[in-house]
């Protein structure tokens, strides 16, 4: 790229070459930008400029680091616990049951789908290991709610049907599975969870579809408040 006069030789003859001027005036004009251009890299650019530098040492520029290991109750976050895709779930528990033939611990099942469903074989349970099969003739209307007395009577007591266990009122869990053994809802109270109030319930909000929040009173086979 050189002009020939200005190759290699650097004497005073040939730095005097006009053609070798020229060169050394454009390669100092060169020099200089680049100079310049460095310069204004390393320099911050505006504060409103999208290449602004972010300082990652800043809390504010972290991302918060989450541990997936624990239930999102222990991060403060909802654990939306219990939320169900399908058409049958837990819709209410109430663990506070005053008396076993006129107010028993229920669980209230909703089948949210289009159809009716027949119950045979569906089965809950608490806390414990064993589950409590619904009776054969156990079925829920489509839009309908079923109640489940948890008051450990095999005969009497309120209209539904009944299993032999009772509902815990400072904690304790509820378990929905179908026929051949698939969990389809759960719910769980008290341990940090949520607490029930003694004469309240815990429901979903909207039914079927909601979150359970406690409810300011049970509502027994109809809309939670």
């Amino acid at each position: 790229m050189s002009h020939p006069a200005c190759f290699i030789s650097s004497s005073n003859h040939n730095m005097s070459h006009p053609a070798c001027f020229i060169w050394t005036r454009l390669l100092a004009l060169f020099l200089t930008g680049m100079m310049g251009a460095c310069s204004q890299a390393n320099s911050d650019p505006p504060p409103d400029s999208p290449f602004r530098r972010v300082d990652l040492s800043s809390e504010m520029d972290l991302l918060q680091v989450v541990d997936l290991a624990k239930p999102l109750r222990d991060l403060g976050g909802d654990s939306d616990q219990g939320r169900s895709s399908g058409p049958l779930v837990i819709n209410e528990v109430y663990p506070h049951g005053s008396d076993v033939n006129t107010d028993p611990d229920f669980i209230e099942l909703f089948n949210g789908g289009s159809g009716q469903i027949n119950l045979r074989g569906y089965k809950v349970r608490d806390d414990g290991a064993t589950w409590s099969t619904l009776p054969d003739d156990a079925v829920i209307a489509a839009g309908g709610f079923l109640i489940i007395n948890c008051d450990e009577l095999t005969s009497g007591g309120q209209p539904g049907p009944h299993v032999s266990f009772k509902l815990g009122g400072s904690g304790d869990e509820v378990h929905l599975a179908s026929p051949d053994g698939m969990e389809l809802d759960s719910v769980s109270w008290g341990s940090g969870i949520v607490d029930i109030p003694k004469g309240q319930s815990l429901g979903r909000s909207p039914d079927w579809s909601g979150r359970f929040v406690v409810q300011a009173k049970p509502s027994r086979g109809k809309p939670n408040q």
